[in-house]
């Protein structure tokens, strides 16, 4: 039986390539739970990278959604480092298209801005948003573990954006 070169080129790229994907694979278990909900991180005066609302002042025990208001570049212009804003009609598409969700809950804040809950039975995420009065959305949050039936006011409550009620 003879081999050729470019045959046990290739034999010894499979044998090495199958335990190197394994190894990339491999997934840790030693990330650190987090300890506190959102609502209390807020509470307690989070600092550092996130929502731009997190970094508001502890003394405010829901977050100012009009932090939203200061990003200034939407859609595909934005820098990855900034919370994501589109035209609202551009955003219900995306979110439909890509994750299946749809309108769960609504709440107008005045002056044209509003917060609303998008959730999706069938892939189980969940996405709030708050809409600007010039009509642009910006992701807030958002989540894993949707189901039908959840309270979409104790979600974005528990994710300090809206009191409960």
């Amino acid at each position: 039986m003879s081999f050729s070169r470019s045959k046990v080129i290739f034999a010894g790229v499979l044998a090495l390539s199958i335990p190197a994907t394994i190894a990339l694979a491999s997934v840790s278990n030693s990330v650190n739970p987090q300890m506190e909900t959102p609502r209390q991180t807020m509470l307690n005066g989070y600092v550092g990278s996130g929502r731009p609302m997190d970094s508001d002042s502890a003394a405010m025990p829901y977050a100012d959604l009009a932090a939203f208001d200061k990003i200034t570049t939407i859609g595909t212009a934005q820098s990855p480092d900034v919370p994501y804003c589109d035209h609202r009609g551009e955003m219900l598409k995306v979110l439909q298209h890509d994750f299946a969700e749809s309108p769960r809950f609504q709440k107008s804040l005045g002056s044209n801005r509003k917060v609303e809950l998008l959730g999706s039975n069938m892939m189980g995420t969940w996405t709030a948003l708050y809409t600007r009065a010039d009509g642009v959305s910006c992701v807030v949050s958002s989540g894993m573990d949707w189901k039908s039936g959840e309270n979409p006011i104790a979600l974005l409550h528990k994710e300090g954006i809206l009191p409960a009620t």
